[in-house]
């Protein structure tokens, strides 16, 4: 079993725990934002630990990991020292149930918020420092989507940081066009260059590309078939990374005249 699939079986169990505590909650009558900040503790949790080992999970949580971090932090604590307070000060014997509860309480803390936490918290260290961490199932250094393409859309590249500071395009007639050109070190200030760029939206109808120095532009994307998109340091020199995307502009061709046939 693979570690996202094992991390959904975990996170199930988590969630199922969490249902049965919330139910246990309202049961009690301790009112409804005492069991919503308990739905909302749950709930960041379980997307930490699916956004470790997701990618896009990870990007779509974002900066909102922080404040959620921080909710589930106080939030958790809280309940743990509260019912360890009731419990050191309650008068009468201590119950079978109430045996029960504590056991529970101190295996849930260990056992189901910590990892969240954690992964909160290497969530939060990608933020500061992108790509220092080695998250499991790390997506591609370069991704293009969609794979297919028509007049009027747009290819997104999904890029790991820092890479290559050239952005280079090879159409089906083998023509090579340079659509980012390559900019030494040290000509920008660190981190505001193409090569600190995570993602760049090129639109079919708009993007150009040059190709030679001082050539005039030229559309890219015109003749139907694969598009190689490549992003390296130099084009000569330096491994590079490269995706590839499929022009089909017959396809909405076809899909204006159905209507009419």
């Amino acid at each position: 079993m693979g570690i996202w699939n094992s991390t959904l079986v975990y996170v199930g169990a988590r969630t199922l725990l969490a249902g049965a505590m919330i139910a246990l909650l309202l049961r009690r009558q301790v009112g409804p934002w005492y069991a919503g900040g308990q739905v909302v503790s749950d709930l960041s949790c379980a997307a930490f630990l699916l956004g470790y080992v997701n990618p896009d999970i990870r990007d779509d949580i974002g900066l909102l990991v922080v404040p959620l971090l921080l909710f589930v932090l106080y939030w958790e604590a809280t309940r743990f020292l509260d019912n360890r307070r009731a419990a050191a000060v309650r008068d009468d014997e201590e119950s079978t149930l109430d045996t029960v509860l504590r056991v529970y309480g101190s295996l849930w803390a260990f056992g189901f918020v910590m990892p969240a936490v954690l992964a909160g918290g290497f969530l939060m260290f990608e933020l500061l420092a992108p790509g220092e961490w080695p998250f499991p199932n790390p997506r591609p250094g370069l991704v293009c989507g969609p794979a297919q393409l028509e007049p009027g859309t747009a290819v997104t590249m999904r890029m790991s940081v820092p890479h290559g500071a050239e952005l280079s395009v090879f159409t089906p007639a083998g023509r090579s066009l340079v659509v980012v050109p390559f900019v030494r070190k040290g000509t920008q200030p660190l981190g505001a260059g193409f090569d600190y760029m995570a993602r760049l939206t090129l639109g079919t109808d708009t993007v150009t590309g040059f190709a030679a120095p001082g050539s005039r532009p030229e559309r890219v994307f015109t003749d139907s078939g694969v598009y190689v998109l490549r992003v390296s340091s130099e084009a000569e020199f330096n491994a590079s990374q490269v995706c590839r995307v499929r022009y089909a502009p017959e396809d909405a061709g076809r899909r204006r005249k159905s209507p009419d046939g």
